[in-house]
C-alpha cells in the first residue's frame, strides 16, 4: 500500500514539474506574442502602417487562434488600400462558431465596409442585413449602410440611411449624421437646381430645413435656383438678404447671377448687390474687384479707385487680383458701347475648379458631397485640375 502511494505521489511531483516547466516555456511565446500585439497597436496609432501590419502578421503566425490580430490586420489592410485580402481575412472570422456576439459585429462591419471599397454593394448588403437585429445603434453600420445605396444609385435610400440613423445612434455621433445628412441632400438640391428640375430641387431643401448648418446652404440653392429660372428680382432680393453675411455663398452665387443678368441685358442689377457686400471686412477681394471693374465700364472712374484704396492692407489684394482693373485704368479711351465692352470684359474669373481633399477628385462647381470617395464637405478651391466629375 505504501509503495502505490509512493508511486501516485511520485507521478504527481512529475505531473507538476512537467506542467510548470510547459507554463515557464509556453509562457515565452505567448508574451512575445502580446508585446508584438501590443507594438503593433502602437505602430498603427504612430502612422507606421506597414511596420504594424508585418507585426501583426507575426502575431497570426503565433497565434493562429487569435481574434483580433486577424480583424485589425484586415482593417490595417483595407486602409492601406488592400480590400480583397482585408475581404478574405474577415470573412475567414465569419465563419469561427465561438465568437461572441460583439466580435460577430464587428467582423460583419469591417467585411461589409471590405465589400464597399471593393464596389460589391450588393453583397455589402446581404452582410448589413445580418447585421440589422444587434448593429442599428452602431454608426458604422449606418456608415456603411449609406455607402452600400449610394453605391446601388438608389439615392433616396441612401438619404434615408443617415436620416434614420440620427434616432439610432448615440448622442455623440449626432453631429456627424446631421451633417451629413445636410450635405448630402443640399448637393442633390444643387444638382437639381443646376438641371433646371425646380420640384425636385426644392424637395430637397424641405428635407433639410430646420436642420443646423443649412441656411446659408439653401439659400444658395434657392438664389440659383431663381436665377436658371430668370426671376432675377427673387434671385437678388435672396441674396440681400440671406446671403450679404455669408460671403463665401455669395461669392459662389455672383457667377450664376452674372450669367443671367448679362443674358438677359440686367448687369446694372449686380452693382448694388455688390456694393452692399463689399461693405463687410470679410468680403472677398474678387468681388471688391469685379465691382470696381463694373464703376470703370461705367464711367465712374473715382468710385473704382476710392474703393480699391479702401481695401489697401487687404493681403488678398495683390497685383495679381487687381489686374483686371489695372488693365482699364491704364488705358487712355473708353469703349463708349457698354454691351461691346461687357463681352470683353475682364473679371476675375470665379474659382470654377473644385478638388475633393479625400480622393482627389475634380469638379467644375462646388459641391458638399463627393460621389466618388463618399466624403461630406471634402470639396475645396484649388488651381490644379483633377480627375473630372
Amino acid at each position: 500500500m505504501n509503495d502505490a502511494l509512493t508511486v501516485l505521489f511520485a507521478l504527481a511531483v512529475v505531473g507538476l514539474v512537467g506542467y510548470l516547466l510547459w507554463r515557464t516555456f509556453d509562457r515565452k511565446p505567448r508574451k512575445q506574442a502580446r508585446d508584438s500585439h501590443l507594438l503593433a497597436l502602437q505602430k498603427w496609432l504612430a502612422g507606421d502602417l506597414d511596420g504594424a501590419a508585418a507585426l501583426l502578421e507575426a502575431v497570426i503566425r503565433e497565434q493562429p487562434d487569435a481574434v483580433d490580430p486577424y480583424l485589425q490586420l484586415g482593417d490595417l489592410l483595407r486602409m492601406k488600400g488592400d480590400p480583397r485580402r482585408a475581404s478574405a481575412l474577415h470573412r475567414g472570422l465569419t465563419v469561427r462558431p465561438d465568437l461572441p456576439l460583439g466580435t460577430r459585429i464587428q467582423v460583419g462591419l469591417s467585411l461589409a465596409e471590405d465589400l464597399i471599397d471593393l464596389k460589391q454593394f450588393a453583397e455589402a448588403g446581404k452582410v448589413l442585413d445580418t447585421l440589422v437585429r444587434h448593429a442599428t445603434g452602431e454608426a458604422r453600420y449606418w456608415k456603411s449602410r449609406f455607402q452600400q445605396w449610394y453605391g446601388l444609385g438608389e439615392l433616396p435610400d441612401a438619404a434615408r440611411a443617415l436620416k434614420y440613423a440620427r434616432t439610432k445612434v448615440p448622442p455623440a455621433d449626432l453631429p456627424w449624421f446631421d451633417r451629413a445628412y445636410v450635405a448630402f441632400q443640399l448637393d442633390r438640391a444643387l444638382m437639381h437646381a443646376l438641371e433646371g428640375e425646380t420640384g425636385d430641387a426644392q424637395a430637397r431643401l424641405r428635407d433639410v430645413a430646420k436642420l443646423p448648418g443649412a441656411a446659408e446652404r439653401t439659400s444658395l440653392v434657392r438664389a440659383i435656383l431663381a436665377a436658371r429660372g430668370g426671376d432675377v428680382r427673387t434671385a437678388l432680393d435672396v441674396a440681400s438678404s440671406d446671403l450679404l453675411d455669408h460671403p463665401r455663398e455669395l461669392d459662389l452665387f455672383l457667377p450664376f447671377l452674372q450669367e443671367i443678368l448679362y443674358s438677359q441685358g440686367q448687369y446694372e442689377k449686380t452693382i448694388p448687390l455688390l456694393e452692399r457686400a463689399c461693405q463687410g471686412e470679410g468680403a472677398p477681394i474678387r468681388m471688391v474687384v469685379d465691382l470696381a471693374v463694373l464703376y470703370e465700364k461705367l464711367g465712374q472712374r473715382d468710385k473704382a479707385v476710392q474703393l480699391i484704396t479702401e481695401k489697401s492692407g487687404n493681403p488678398d489684394l495683390t497685383p495679381a487680383a487687381a489686374v483686371p482693373v489695372l488693365r482699364l485704368l491704364a488705358r487712355n479711351s473708353r469703349d463708349p458701347d457698354f454691351r461691346q465692352v461687357w463681352k470683353a470684359l475682364s473679371l476675375p474669373a470665379p474659382q470654377k475648379h473644385w478638388v475633393c481633399g479625400v480622393c482627389g477628385m475634380g469638379s467644375p462647381r462646388v459641391r458638399w458631397f463627393c460621389p466618388d470617395c463618399r466624403s461630406f464637405y471634402s470639396f475645396s478651391p484649388a488651381p490644379a485640375r483633377g480627375k473630372e466629375s
